[in-house]
């Protein structure tokens, strides 16, 4: 998430947020996305997609009324703790104690993690100024 902004291709620059206020973000699911548990190691997470726009071949060709995503052991661990109550530091740690990752390692993979599920709308992020209580 921290990485500098993409130049070129014709995309637009993203801009960088500092980790340190990344680290103090809570992540939580989206309300609008179900899920469930179907083990113990194992989450599916099911998005509604918004239906498609009349055109053509609109009669003919249905597509997909939602797309679902399988989690695995560690993915589902994550999944389970975005609840909008720990920080994104809190998940760091979390996560490194309960699969024995080196701290570093586990805020890598857990930020990468993180900016993919914001990606495809499934989780948001509630910044340190609109938390309460903490």
């Amino acid at each position: 998430m921290a990485q500098p902004p993409k130049r070129g291709r014709g995309k637009e620059e993203q801009a960088t947020v500092p980790l340190e206020f990344l680290l103090k973000c809570k992540p939580i699911r989206n309300p609008s996305v179900s899920w469930e548990k179907k083990s113990e190691e194992e989450v599916v997470v099911t998005v509604k997609l918004p239906e498609s726009k009349p055109g053509l071949l609109s009669g003919f060709v249905k597509g997909p009324a939602e797309k679902k995503y399988a989690l695995d052991r560690i993915g589902a661990y994550v999944w389970e703790q975005l609840d909008g109550e720990k920080t994104v530091e809190e998940l760091v740690e979390s996560l490194a104690q309960q699969f024995k990752f080196h701290r570093r390692e586990a805020q890598t993979s857990l930020l990468a993690y993180l900016q993919m599920l914001a990606q495809r709308g499934l989780i948001m992020f509630i910044p340190p100024s609109q938390q309460t209580g903490g």
